[in-house]
């Protein structure tokens, strides 16, 4: 953890931010410089496309559309608060995404590392503030003690999820032969091998575990979508009603299916770019929820949280339960009304930094509910 203290650090952030203007460039890095930014430095973008000495001298931008804008480059270190080092850093990217936004541009994020490698391959191009620790070191308490600190312990989901998990009987699935494979793709190209995986999977054997990182990786690959996807899914929730499947199976394939159906709604709420086929997936999956909720009275907690989920992003009614871990309480309140939602929202980001852009975001209230929910579905 660093120390309160005004010595060398272990850790620092890096942030990037984009404006239309040079002025208003000038005015966020120097509110940088106030909040305790030990480096900034504004660049026109593109910078190094103009540079002889670059590797990128010359080549395509991949910025086309922010030519003439002007970025922001920081590095932010030194004391926080209290040794809740995550919160903090969660507070500081909160308030530079809010800068940015009021200054008319945009954050791209924020990264970190070890202190002394990113402070030496920071770019000095451009350099407008560099501070000494020893000026930066209260400037940084004094912002940050600014922020609110977390108001409470994160929550864990307290559901055992260690389900039981054994081969059983084949599975018969009707759907496979209604698809043209031959005429989609995944990610590796054309489709035909995936009638192959969905018969593997339903064989329900040994094979299992080998034969669903297989399926993932190629028709979901890295949370990607493409044509095979929606039809390829659509069969998976055809073999998730099975009876014959161990409970560990079944939830493997929920968790699928929630991924696969909330990725539209992911980048609606971060503001990037959905697959072509993402929308899609999310029909498709919506269209199996109704069937998927009646498997809610034999299956496991932790399957049942699952469904509660899945329920949410279909705005599907959902069935009484007493499941009380944070992903369920946003579920079950988004199926009472929106504003109770969003209070959930907005008091769970009180505790979990990982909600904190969520809860603040102009972004769509339902795509910020169901990226929540994707959140808090990996709290430990």
């Amino acid at each position: 953890m660093p120390s309160r203290q005004t010595g060398t650090p272990s850790w620092a952030q890096t942030y990037q931010t984009t404006f239309p203007s040079r002025a208003a460039a000038d005015e966020m890095a120097d509110a940088l410089a106030v909040r305790g930014h030990l480096l900034v430095a504004i660049r026109e973008a593109d910078h190094f496309l103009h540079d002889p000495s670059s590797w990128w001298y010359g080549k395509p931008s991949l910025r086309p559309d922010e030519q003439g804008h002007w970025d922001v480059f920081s590095v932010a270190s030194g004391p926080v608060p209290d040794d809740d080092l995550e919160w903090w850093q969660a507070q500081e990217d909160q308030t530079v995404r809010r800068l940015a936004v009021r200054l008319g541009g945009r954050a791209g994020g924020s990264g970190g590392g070890n202190f002394d490698q990113v402070v030496q391959s920071f770019a000095r191009d451009g350099l407008v503030h560099e501070l000494d620790m020893a000026t930066a070191a209260p400037r940084r308490l004094t912002a940050l003690n600014e922020s609110p600190a977390r108001a409470g312990e994160r929550e864990a989901r307290a559901i055992d999820d260690d389900l039981p998990d054994r081969s059983g009987e084949a599975i018969v699935l009707r759907g496979i032969s209604k698809v043209d494979w031959g005429a989609l793709v995944h990610a590796y190209g054309p489709a035909t091998e995936v009638p192959d995986l969905l018969r593997g999977l339903a064989a329900n054997d040994d094979r299992w575990d080998d034969l669903h990182n297989e399926f993932v990786g190629a028709v979901l690959h890295q949370g990607s979508t493409y044509s095979a996807s929606a039809p390829a899914l659509q069969v998976l929730a055809e073999l998730a009603n099975a009876p014959g499947l161990a409970p560990k199976r079944r939830l493997d394939l929920l968790y699928i299916l929630f991924l696969a159906g909330s990725s539209s709604a992911q980048a609606d709420a971060y503001g990037y770019g959905a697959d072509d086929h993402a929308t899609e997936v999310q029909t498709t999956v919506i269209g199996a929820v109704d069937q998927l909720l009646m498997l809610w009275p034999s299956v496991s907690r932790a399957e049942q949280r699952l469904l509660l989920l899945l329920a949410a992003l279909a705005a599907k009614p959902l069935p009484e339960s007493d499941l009380n871990d944070p992903a369920s309480r946003l579920a079950l309140a988004m199926n009472r009304d929106m504003q109770s939602a969003e209070a959930t929202l907005r008091e769970l980001s009180t505790r979990n930094e990982d909600l904190i852009e969520l809860a603040d975001s102009p972004a769509p209230l339902r795509s910020r509910l169901v990226a929540a929910l994707e959140r808090l579905l990996w709290e430990p």
